[in-house]
Formats: structure tokens, C-alpha cells, sequence
């Protein structure tokens, strides 16, 4: 179980470190321009958005991880 999860982990690392600039190569905006235009500056609702989606990663991945095991 150890190993499966350190290899989820590394593939994960490897697949953002290679995506991200990637992506940012192509011109795709970053996450705080998004926020930025959705909810303009300085907005208490793009930080909950924010929370909103980061916990709904954690969660997603933490249920993906148990259902593989």
C-alpha cells in the first residue's frame, strides 16, 4: 500500500511539473487571473471559491486513493 501511494504521489508531482508550464507556454491564464476576472479585486468570494475547490481536490483524491487500496 506504501509503495502504490508514494507512486500516486510522484506521478501526480511529475504530471504538474510538466503540465503547468506547459499550459502557461500556451497562454492559458493561471488561477489568480481567473479568480481575478470572475470576482474581481480583493473579493472574500474568491478565497472561499478557492477553500471550495481545494477541499473538493483533497477529498476526490483521498476517496480515489481508498478505492484503489
Amino acid at each position: 500500500m506504501n509503495k502504490k501511494t508514494f507512486v500516486i504521489f510522484v506521478m501526480g508531482f511529475l504530471t504538474t511539473a510538466l503540465a503547468l508550464p506547459l499550459l502557461s507556454s500556451l497562454g492559458v491564464p493561471s488561477f489568480d487571473v481567473v479568480l481575478t476576472a470572475l470576482f474581481g479585486e480583493g473579493n472574500i468570494w474568491a478565497l472561499i471559491f478557492s477553500l471550495t475547490l481545494i477541499l473538493l481536490a483533497t477529498f476526490g483524491v483521498g476517496k480515489a486513493i481508498k478505492s484503489y487500496n
